[in-house]
């Protein structure tokens, strides 16, 4: 068991016994691969509203489009609409695509800090691209940025693990959610990669 595994523990059996159980029971749990920011990003873009097969299709398809893993903002750019919507793209994604590259292009200073900035920092720049909205921000700053105390509440994985731990409402408003996520800070990230573990806890760790 890892240190961060322990502290987040024996938080969680100071304020949220339940919760405990359910993470005790999972034992340590293993990040996903983190990606380079740009790369992050478009893949989060290409899995908006379609399958998680489908999505890695499509984006194995893109990914080809740029041989020796030349991906930039510049190599983006120069692809044409028809050229990214041979891999499988919508016309909206790929304006969304083209969007995040004019953004890293045109306000460098922001899109290559990212890490320094703050989690609110974060959200707003993201935000400001057309096509990333609050929640994909969100995972960016979970699973990319590694930030340790981000709570979604707007995710319906997130919402479905909690409604069956606590006995919430799905359609209860996000500040409920929220309401029981504060229990868990600074640990909001760990918190949430176990309650989605815990919709299929017999996935590979």
């Amino acid at each position: 068991m890892n240190e961060e595994h322990k502290q987040f523990l024996a938080h969680l059996h100071e304020h949220d016994p339940r919760l405990a159980k359910v993470v005790s029971d999972h034992g340590p749990l293993p990040w996903p691969e983190q990606r380079p920011h740009l790369e992050a990003l478009l893949r989060a873009i290409v899995g908006q509203q379609v399958s998680t097969q489908a999505a890695k299709t499509i984006f194995w398809r893109f990914m080809e489009l740029f041989p020796s893993a030349s991906l930039s903002p510049e190599s983006l750019t120069a692809m044409t609409y028809e050229q990214l919507r041979s891999v499988g793209l919508s016309n909206q994604k790929t304006l969304y695509v083209k969007a995040v590259a004019e953004a890293w292009l045109q306000s460098p200073n922001v899109y290559s800090k990212l890490d320094s900035l703050s989690q609110e920092e974060v959200i707003q720049s993201l935000t400001a691209i057309k096509g990333v909205g609050v929640w994909t921000a969100q995972m960016f700053l979970m699973f990319t940025l590694r930030r340790q105390d981000v709570f979604a509440p707007g995710d319906l994985g997130l919402k479905k693990a909690m409604a069956n731990l606590y006995g919430l409402a799905m359609n209860s408003p996000e500040r409920a959610f929220s309401s029981v996520a504060a229990r868990w800070s600074p640990y909001r990230s760990l918190a949430s990669l176990h309650l989605w573990h815990s919709l299929n806890p017999n996935q590979p760790k």
